[in-house]
């Protein structure tokens, strides 16, 4: 099986012993210290974590966008996290209709996004939901080396820039799709590691994507672009059935799906994105210590003792 290597910073996977943790909270009443993302955005520094509650209005400004500009660790809760039995009613994913990012090493996790613009290289998007039904994953072309996974995403993936032009180097493993306009699939990338994804369509395209390995996904029809010839690619060991077009009662959530799905349990754990060593995790709840809250006082004595209590939860 060909893997590609990307070589990400450890700094950009890990938070140096420096780095702080911001926790932001736009609902009315929390002792979260900040309110706003462009407020812990402009406090935070390089290596930093931004910590983003579950809240039921999008974060970013007054249409809930946002650009990143700080190689940072960015974390939310999740997403259908009600749905999934996993939180009651009354909670939700913290969201923005739209990131970009332009710093090399972001990462970002367990956020709902309505689409995001990769400006950047190196950058993880891991267990996120975007929801934009044309396009979910933008990448600027002559930028590589990104890492996209365990995400549910409704739209293709591509890069801007014009005829000719390309992002490289991603490895692209263990997604949902759920609808894609843009040719059912992936455009204007080279170099790419596609793998372990179920696509929930009619048909799976590459226009214009090269030098390519598309292995271990599980779709109902793979067809040559129309749009645009693809070149160089190896498309084998994959997996064809008609179960995963099948749309689950009411809305779509992952749960319904995974309990649903009907073929043989050893196609399930070769072909997909539940198959592999990294499979997709239900609602994206995001791996590592969550703080679900904190208290400081806001004044001490000089010479005192300062206390402080965090309730942390830790995610696998």
């Amino acid at each position: 099986m060909k893997k590609i290597l990307l070589v990400l910073a450890a700094t950009s996977m890990t938070m140096a012993a420096q780095a702080k943790i911001l926790r932001v909270s736009n609902v009315a009443g929390s002792s979260a210290p900040y309110t706003t993302f462009e407020a812990a955005h402009d406090a935070a520094s390089s290596g930093d974590t931004i910590m983003l509650d579950a809240s039921a209005k999008a974060y970013g400004d007054e249409f809930g966008r946002a650009t990143i500009t700080k190689s940072l660790v960015i974390l939310g809760p999740g997403y259908w996290l009600v749905e999934n039995g996993i939180v009651e009613e009354g909670a939700g994913a913290a969201q923005f209709s739209g990131l970009t990012i332009k710093a090399d090493g972001t990462v970002v996790k367990g956020m709902w996004l309505s689409q995001c613009n990769i400006e950047a290289s190196k950058v993880v998007i891991n267990r996120c939901r975007l929801s934009n039904s044309t396009s979910g994953i933008i990448f600027k072309s002559g930028f590589s080396n990104c890492i996209i996974s365990q995400n549910i995403i409704s739209g293709g993936i591509g890069t801007s820039g014009g005829t000719g032009s390309f992002s490289t180097n991603h490895q692209i493993t263990n997604n949902i799709f759920t609808v894609s306009m843009m040719g059912n699939g992936f455009s204007q990338m080279k170099d790419c590691y596609i793998a372990y994804n179920t696509f929930r369509t009619n048909e799976f395209h590459l226009n214009n994507v090269l030098n390519s390995t598309v292995e271990y996904n599980l779709w109902k029809e793979y067809k040559e672009s129309a749009i645009a010839s693809s070149e160089g690619c190896s498309v084998a060991n994959n997996y064809e059935t008609a179960v995963v077009n099948t749309q689950a009662t009411n809305a779509f959530i992952d749960k319904d799906y995974y309990d649903a799905i009907e073929y043989p349990a050893d196609v399930r754990a070769t072909y997909g994105a539940f198959a592999g060593d990294s499979p997709y995790i239900l609602s994206g709840i995001p791996s590592g210590p969550i703080i679900q809250d904190l208290i400081v006082p806001t004044t001490v004595e000089k010479g005192s003792t300062m206390s402080v209590t965090v309730k942390v939860g830790v995610v696998k």
